[in-house]
């Protein structure tokens, strides 16, 4: 009964039960406010036909040599989307990137310690975190195929070294094609997996020089798709940064930063509920650490201390690629998740697993509940966003504003914001499916997204930006606006009354930092909802001369 119950089929169905709770706000919300995940949806409707069709034809066009990496999801979306409209897949890419990476987390564990197990089930908890609520879908799945293809490894470190070989340089291959720092992670994982699970074989010279051999084969078969990619891509990721761009950005360092950084990796809405919550997840493990009965993966505990290390070191952003040091923290945990395993620590019932693996179950339940809540709160920006939206007329040039608080996200409603950027950033480019308008914002980089805009509105199109603040409308020189008031790319704003039909004001309902102390000339006011704020512009009005900036 005891085994029955720790590595049987209960807590299977529990982490089943667990995973498929982490669908519920996806699907119960028409708009989830998560960062990026608008422009991934306008990007799914134009792979799936939306680019061919006047007037948005006119604006953007696919073009697959445009992108080598971080492309997982535009590709099966061009496959599904035959079959499956834009409304279907782009959820869909989002319940992925939630339930792949625990899955893959459980799968690992699974395979080197044998069975399914009550610990596995509190993985799906893990699933929050500061980039998956930024949107990041390419990198989440991509972490989630890492850890299924490292699950693979050793069924496939028993087979003849020429297939395994082979094997796993084409689960590399597919991981780099989801997004590059996947393919990090799983050479890290095969490396972790490759030295062992025993603290023991790193005491014999002969182990470790075995283990160093098998960790060379695996970097290897990772090798070899990534080296395809350097020599043949025609454009890699950074190809769209400017030179000024290119190099890496370090904040300074402190160590309540890095501690912040750390707690990214299971941050969401509140700080309190958040860590309360995943403090129960951990507590069976270090319970488990304190009573000598937490077995623990040598190797891959390495690997996590290697990416404590690369959290500690890596820069800001790199070659027009920002978060970079938050993707370090989601790595740590996950393979730490699956490195440890608790024993029963209830050993005097026989149904002290079941109750531990119920128990992980009800904390997962109430972190996606946690979660569930503030996406249904932001639903009132969305359908003032919406409402806002449906006055404007299609083939329409839309220019994104917003309101700046200039006390950041203090006041704002809950979910408004995430990590001092705000969720709602990349609405505007839903206007593209929705009204087969053009907006500068939509993602459409070199070396990312295999989408291209056509000239001439290539020259205002905003390389990974978002909107500036209204109050730049006012200034004579938009683009020499006061630089603590926009942190995105602000060249579109040059002749903007030429090149824009209409102004998109967001956060409308929030007093702007640096906003205008009057209307901007030349706007229209087409529909006001609050949140969301439609203006016309009017070319038969003078641009103000006096700098308001």
């Amino acid at each position: 009964m005891r085994n029955s119950a720790s590595s049987g089929r209960l807590p299977g169905f529990l982490l089943l039960a667990a995973l498929a709770l982490l669908a519920v706000p996806v699907l119960s919300v028409r708009m989830p406010p998560v960062l990026d995940y608008p422009n991934h949806f306008a990007r799914i409707w134009l792979l799936t036909g939306g680019a061919e069709a006047p007037p948005v034809s006119g604006f953007y066009a696919v073009d697959w040599a445009g992108a080598s990496t971080n492309m997982g999801v535009d590709v099966l979306a061009a496959v599904l989307g035959m079959a499956f409209p834009v409304s279907v897949l782009a959820p869909f890419f989002l319940v992925a990137a939630l339930v792949l990476p625990p899955l893959g987390a459980a799968a690992l564990n699974r395979a080197v310690f044998g069975g399914w197990h009550w610990w596995q089930v509190g993985f799906a908890a893990l699933a929050w975190s500061t980039t998956l609520l930024a949107g990041f879908l390419n990198f989440h799945i991509g972490l989630g195929l890492a850890l299924l293809a490292a699950a693979f490894d050793p069924a496939l470190a028993r087979l003849r070294p020429a297939v395994a070989f082979a094997a796993r340089a084409g689960f590399a291959a597919l991981v780099l094609l989801v997004h590059p720092f996947a393919l990090l992670f799983y050479a890290a994982l095969l490396a972790g997996l490759a030295l062992g699970p025993s603290w023991r074989s790193f005491g014999s010279a002969r182990e470790a020089a075995r283990g160093g051999g098998r960790v060379l084969a695996a970097a290897g078969a990772v090798a070899v798709p990534l080296v395809a990619v350097l020599l043949l891509a025609p454009a890699l990721p950074g190809a769209h940064a400017s030179a000024g761009a290119i190099g890496p950005e370090w904040a300074p360092f402190s160590l309540w930063a890095k501690l912040d950084l750390l707690f990214s990796s299971v941050r969401t809405y509140r700080r309190g509920v958040d860590l309360v919550l995943v403090g129960l997840v951990a507590a069976p493990a270090l319970w488990a650490l304190a009573t000598g009965r937490l077995r623990v993966h040598a190797g891959l505990l390495l690997a996590v201390a290697g990416f404590l290390v690369l959290l500690l070191v890596a820069p800001l952003h790199l070659r027009g690629t920002s978060w970079i040091a938050e993707r370090f923290p989601v790595m740590l945990v996950l393979a730490l998740a699956a490195a440890l395993r608790p024993g029963n620590l209830l050993p005097r019932y026989a149904i002290g697993a079941g109750v531990l693996a119920g128990a992980l179950l009800a904390v997962s339940a109430a972190r996606t509940a946690s979660v569930a809540v503030v996406w249904s709160e932001r639903q009132a920006d969305v359908a003032a966003f919406e409402r806002a939206l449906a006055h404007l007329p299609a083939g329409a040039t839309l220019l994104p504003m917003e309101h700046t608080p200039d006390a950041g996200e203090q006041g704002a409603p809950r979910g408004r914001f995430i990590r001092g950027h705000g969720t709602y950033w990349h609405y505007p480019v839903l206007a593209v499916p929705w009204r087969q308008a053009f907006v500068p914002t939509l993602f459409a980089m070199s070396g990312k997204q295999p989408i291209r805009v056509l000239p001439p509105w290539d020259a205002i199109a905003v390389d990974d930006g978002g909107p500036v603040s209204v109050g730049a409308l006012l200034a004579e020189d938009p683009t020499r606006f006061k630089a603590e008031w926009h942190a995105h790319p602000v060249h579109h704003l040059a002749r903007w009354r030429e090149r824009f039909d209409y102004v998109l004001v967001l956060n409308a309902d929030m007093p702007d930092g640096a906003g205008p102390a009057r209307a901007v000339p030349g706007l229209e006011l087409v529909a006001d909802e609050g949140f969301a704020q439609l203006h016309r512009i009017r070319r038969d009005e003078p641009a103000p001369t006096e700098n308001g900036g």
